[in-house]
């Protein structure tokens, strides 16, 4: 995860040692992997595809707000309702990195449950080790006064610490990423042999290594385990990975298997091993948390050596605090890597950005920084890190037997993983000589007594190059890193600011050593000083922030006699302003929400409360901010809309207030040419100050609203904005002449199409007329209903009590529920109190009611506004800016269908509205606005789903879809996602083939999950099976080709025998094409032919006894190098494949064709059809049962 997650701490090729001949298997190239589903702790659902396209429903399957975001090439996706949970600090922002949480295998797909630490105010709450509501208690973490929790996936655990904050309980609730894990000439270049020639290899010292386990059974570590322990539930902690043997062989491996060459740092040391990451390298914070708790209570282990990490933090992190705390109650030294995301600056992560971690970085064999090397400043307060160099470039230790990776009893690997047990081994010794030192000053014996590395700052190297040898001569160490700080603006001290360093002598002599200090910046209070036998001296060390430039930081050393080296370093930050933002309503009354402000470096959300006020104080720079918050609507003060107040080029070069006047905005409107009711709606925001990183935020409003309010904007000073409105509009299923805000949920309206004129009664005898109730109470609008219909009323129209438009019955398109026995409607609360008036006041009111149970149109609108939001937001769709698509529902059987239409938008990928309800079989009519590209999806719940490929529509044209009918088969269309393809990169193959498109080319398809289907995806070289996987939406990859150019065949096969619908029971298709020679970065698409069937049948699937069938072979547009297809076969069948007839086919200007008449006893026709082009590619499908007969 980022932030607190960790990350691969192996940097670089690997490479085996001795058997060089061996290569490496080629990593895969990033993939273009399927859409993923995410539920947030928060109980939304997010999907996200390959390209970044986000959607976003809530808990109860409705789309909702979001904001999506690319930070270090990762998404996050922030639900607007847990936008007041991140301001607090209550949550964890990696919480809704998804890219992370797929990765680290939190998706729904591979875990029932969000793994979580929670940190609590009260350390002693009973709360870390009884779980709260919606969550598992897993283990406590009483170093970090936290426990580890599994929630679950409907968001009540969230809801539970919202109120167990409240009584000071949890106090942050943060993600348990998960880890991965991240020697002869090395241990000289460090100087080990001059200590072990004097007798000492760590004899004695226990040294805890948390990592991937270790292989007990190899030679090198024979005798050197003490004691050993598994946090990973379900695994020994046997190392299957082998990262974790090396790494404790690096410390205090024999030799054995070498004759003593590969000999680790300290190899009289005693190892605790603690298995925190899993066999495939990966494990969650807590437990390694965990292991180090284990470690330096139980084993009582002076030195922790932990090669692995997380992204760049504050060290505040769960991880980081727990260093902290664990080192200071017990005096162990943590060793741990600095990270290998360099050569960025402010890189260093968690667990080594904890202030008492000793950080490790890695260097080469002549001390030159590794390029993967992390480096300082530590992110948020720019203090030193790493604090020391060691090797980690090549490095030889022992090889796990059970390591899928190498030959032989030894491997070599890169990575600031190889560096840290240099480091921990060094300290082993150290510890070994002087048993009366602590951890700390362990520490600061290493980092003061190393090597310089004159070509790197301390933020790059720390002090310099590990050199124990050095370190064990000396008899005098001094504090080994002095920080300043980082003071914000304006209270950086003017005066002289004081730092002390410490000079410890272990000898049994005084001794006086020389000062300088590398910085003009940094004056020391003395130039000598005598450190007495067995004592200390001290030296103030002084700056002045006053010389300091602002926004920068500075680094240096202090060096004593003897190349003793303090690091230096701090800085100030830059001139702060206030920004007051004011937010106000229709009315001119104070407005509250949700405020985000965004400038080229930095992002800031926040909750204005009901004053309609907050102050910010930020760095000078060009800033947008906009308001989000809830305003009357058009129907009265009941009545609510959505208010989205954007203002941007803020230039904050002094105090400024900012006004979002929800006065000024303009209200979002569309109109069409046939009458119609929006049934769903989005506003977008992209803007892009950074140019590459674009901000993201989309509004759904909720059923509540009758309006959306946008305030114009003048055009951006500075990067791109894009604003987008998007519509679908319908006929309405109902309306009620003279009240026009009525709400009626799609699809669950059973009065029957018709005009009728319907009394009104507020009760008494109602039967045939709209009986009239106000909401609330302890009576539910389904038991209102369930009355009403026994009452013999017609129409049930519910009155809201509170404000905006109320919900007329449970369910959505995702979670259907029973329609209700009579048609429900809902008033708001303005409207409807006057309707009762009229009835209460009037005889004989009586209500011109329209039903449109079945929708026979609609319209799928969109609007781009680039560079500003302007004062016009009305949508006017005339019949010469919109295509005509006639869409035709030829599923199987009747029943219920969900569709719905995604535009592309100016990044490239799908934005997405609510599903609407269709019918499995049916007609109906829809007007899309034209020149703009859109994926079209129908679903039947439980059976099959089809889209199409992103098409755009020319103004005035009429398009014809006709969806699920036969012939179903596998069939790829260009996505914008990734989603469905094939591809090669380098000596990589990736597919991933849906298996039921019907019979054009418009459409693919799947069954998705259903247990009824089988889905088999096989690739072959030659007769050699290179990749094979029988998952739905899973990618088949295959590595490590040869690199010549050679045969290969994909095979598709998909079975639903047990599905009960009668067509396309199991298809059959062979891909045959030659491939090779393909640079690493170059991606090309072999060249499959497509088979598409033209065929009439009805509405049941059947075709006369006497048909014409047409094939077309084609290829993808992304094709690589197709040829063009020569030849055509087609075989049919009448009994599912046991006899075959050869047809004639006949060339045609669109495709082939043949007439086939079928005998009379035959019910279905199984077709065979080959195909071969130009350049050698074939392809082979058998389709059973591809239609019916009539």
């Amino acid at each position: 995860m980022r932030g607190l997650g960790l990350v691969v701490l192996t940097a670089g090729s690997v490479t085996f040692v001795p058997s060089v001949a061996h290569a490496a298997p080629s990593a895969p190239p990033p993939e273009i992997a399927p859409a993923a589903t995410v539920t947030l702790i928060t109980g939304d659902i997010v999907t996200v595809a390959a390209d970044g396209g986000v959607q976003v429903r809530n808990p109860a399957g409705r789309m909702a707000g979001y904001v999506s975001n690319v930070k270090d090439g990762d998404t996050y996706v922030y639900p607007h309702e847990a936008f007041r949970h991140l301001a607090s600090g209550l949550l964890d922002e990696d919480l809704f990195n998804v890219t992370e949480l797929v990765a680290d295998g939190y998706d729904d797909a591979h875990s029932s449950g969000i793994p979580l630490i929670v940190t609590y105010g009260d350390p002693g709450a009973v709360m870390r080790t009884t779980a709260l509501p919606g969550a598992t208690a897993v283990r406590p973490l009483d170093s970090i006064g936290g426990a580890a929790l599994t929630a679950d996936r409907s968001g009540r655990f969230l809801d539970s610490a919202i109120g167990a904050r409240s009584a000071s309980g949890v106090k942050k609730i943060w993600l348990d990423g998960k880890a991965k894990a991240a020697l002869a000439d090395s241990t000289a270049q460090i100087g080990a042999p001059e200590v072990w020639q004097k007798g000492n290899t760590g004899t004695g010292v226990d040294v805890a290594v948390l990592d991937t386990g270790i292989d007990t059974s190899h030679p090198d570590l024979a005798d050197a385990v003490a004691s050993t322990t598994s946090f990973v539930p379900g695994e020994s902690v046997e190392d299957g990975m082998g990262h974790g043997t090396h790494v404790a062989s690096t410390i205090a491996g024999s030799g054995a298997a070498s004759g003593g060459k590969e000999r680790g740092v300290a190899p009289g040391a005693r190892l605790h091993v603690g298995k925190v990451l899993d066999n495939e390298g990966f494990g969650q914070a807590s437990w390694i948390i965990s292991g180090m708790e284990w470690a330096v209570r139980d084993q009582r282990a002076r030195i922790v050596s932990m090669s692995l990490g997380g992204d760049p933090t504050d060290g505040t992190d769960p991880m980081s605090v727990a260093v902290n705390q664990l080192s200071e109650e017990t005096g162990a030294l943590f060793v741990i890597a600095a990270g290998n995301a360099g050569p960025s600056k402010y890189t260093v992560g968690t667990p080594g950005a904890a202030d008492a971690a000793l950080t490790v970085g890695a260097v080469d064999g002549h001390d030159v920084l590794a390029g993967f090397s992390s480096q300082g400043p530590r992110v948020g307060d720019r203090a030193l890190k790493p604090d020391l160099t060691a090797p980690g470039v090549n490095i030889v230790a022992a090889r796990s037997h059970l390591s899928a990776t190498g030959e032989g009893p030894y491997l070599s690997m890169s990575g600031t993983s190889m560096a840290t047990p240099h480091v921990a081994g060094a300290a082993a010794l150290v510890a070994a000589a002087h048993s009366e030192l602590k951890g700390q000053q362990l520490k600061d014996a290493l980092v003061s007594t190393t090597k310089a590395t004159p070509d790197l700052n301390a933020y790059q190297g720390g002090t310099g190059r590990l050199d124990v040898a050095a370190t064990a001569r000396a008899t005098v160490f001094a504090t080994g890193s002095v920080n300043f700080g980082y003071p914000s603006y304006p209270t950086a001290p003017t005066g002289p600011v004081d730092r002390e360093i410490t000079y410890t002598n272990v000898g049994a002599a005084p001794v006086t050593l020389d000062l300088t200090s590398s910085l003009d910046l940094v004056t020391l209070s003395a130039k000598r000083v005598t450190v007495p036998a067995h004592g200390t001296a001290t030296v103030t060390a002084t700056t002045s922030f006053d010389r300091v430039p602002p926004e920068q930081t500075f680094s240096g050393y202090v060096t004593a006699t003897g190349g003793l080296r303090t690091s230096v370093g701090g800085g100030k930050e830059g001139p702060r302003h206030q920004l007051a933002l004011r937010g106000r309503d229709r009315s001119g009354k104070p407005l509250g929400g949700v405020v985000v402000v965004l400038s080229r470096d930095r992002t800031v959300i926040q909750m204005i409360d009901e004053t309609g006020a907050l102050d910010l104080r930020l760095p000078v720079g060009t800033y947008t901010a906009y308001l989000t918050g809830d305003v009357e609507g058009t129907h009265g003060p009941s009545s609510m809309g959505l208010a989205i107040l954007p203002v941007t080029g803020i230039q904050l070069d002094g105090d400024r207030t900012v006004v979002f006047d929800s006065a000024k905005a303009r209200r979002l409107t569309a109109s069409t040419p046939l009458p119609s009711t929006v049934t769903a709606s989005r506003f977008t925001l992209i803007r892009d100050i950074t140019g590459g990183n674009p901000w993201l935020d989309a509004w759904y409003p909720g059923p509540e609203y009758d309006s959306v309010w946008v305030l114009p904007t003048g055009k951006v000073p500075d990067g791109t904005l894009t604003a987008s409105a998007r519509w679908r509009l319908a006929q309405p299923e109902l309306t009620v002449a003279g009240y026009d805000d009525l709400r009626v949920r799609q699809g669950a309206t059973p009065l029957p199409a018709t005009v009728r004129s319907l009394d009104a009664v507020l009760g008494g005898a109602v039967r045939g007329k709209a009986l009239v109730v106000r909401a609330g109470g302890e009576t539910s609008i389904q038991d209102r209903a369930v009355a009403a219909a026994a009452a013999g009323a017609k129409l049930l129209l519910v009155v809201n009590d509170g404000p905006g438009r109320l919900e007329p019955w449970p369910g959505t398109v995702w979670m259907p529920s029973d329609p209700p026995p009579v048609t429900v409607a809902t008033l708001t609360r303005d409207e409807g109190e006057k309707l009762i008036a009229r009835i209460q006041r009037e005889r004989g009111v009586r209500l011109d009611v329209t039903s449109h149970p079945v929708t026979e149109y609609a319209y799928d609108l969109v609007t781009d506004y680039v560079g500003a939001v302007p004062a016009d937001l009305s949508y006017r769709a005339t019949p010469g800016s919109l295509a005509r698509v006639d869409m035709s529902f030829d599923n199987w059987r009747p029943g219920r269908a969900i569709e719905q239409r995604s535009e592309i938008n100016s990044l490239g990928f799908p934005m997405f509205l609510d599903h609407a309800e269709a019918p499995a079989r049916g007609d109906r009519t829809d007007w899309v606005t034209a020149g703009r590209k859109w994926i079209s999806n129908v679903a039947i719940p439980g059976e099959q789903a089809q889209h199409t490929a992103p098409t755009a529509y020319r103004a005035g044209s009429v398009q014809q879809q006709r969806w699920f009918g036969p012939v179903q088969r596998p069939r790829l269309v260009d996505e914008p996602d990734g989603l469905n393809v094939f591809r090669q990169e380098g000596g990589w193959f990736f597919a991933n083939i849906p298996g039921w498109g019907d019979s054009g080319a418009a459409h693919a398809g799947s069954t998705g999950d259903n247990p009824g289907a089988d889905n088999r995806l096989t690739l072959y070289q030659g007769d050699k099976v290179v990749g094979a996987n029988d998952r739905y939406n899973a990618l088949l990859a295959a590595g490590s080709l040869p690199a010549q150019v050679l045969p290969y065949r994909l095979v598709s096969e998909n079975n639903r025998d047990a599905w009960p619908g009668p067509y396309s029971t199991s298809t059959r298709t062979e891909w045959s094409f030659s491939s090779g020679d393909v640079q690493p970065g170059t991606v090309i698409s072999p060249p499959l032919i497509q088979l598409d069937y033209d065929v009439d049948t009805d509405r049941d699937g059947r075709a006369r006894r006497t048909f014409d069938l047409t094939i077309a072979a084609s290829t993808l547009a992304t094709a690589t190098d197709p040829g063009v297809v020569r030849t055509v076969t087609l075989d049919v069948s009448y009994d599912d494949g046991a006899t075959w007839h050869r047809t004639t086919l006949r060339r045609q200007p669109d495709g082939w064709s043949t007439r086939i008449a079928a005998p009379r006893t035959a019910q279905f026709v199984t077709l065979r059809t080959s195909a071969r082009d130009a350049r050698g590619n074939t392809v082979e499908q058998r389709i059973t049962r591809a239609f019916g007969l009539r």
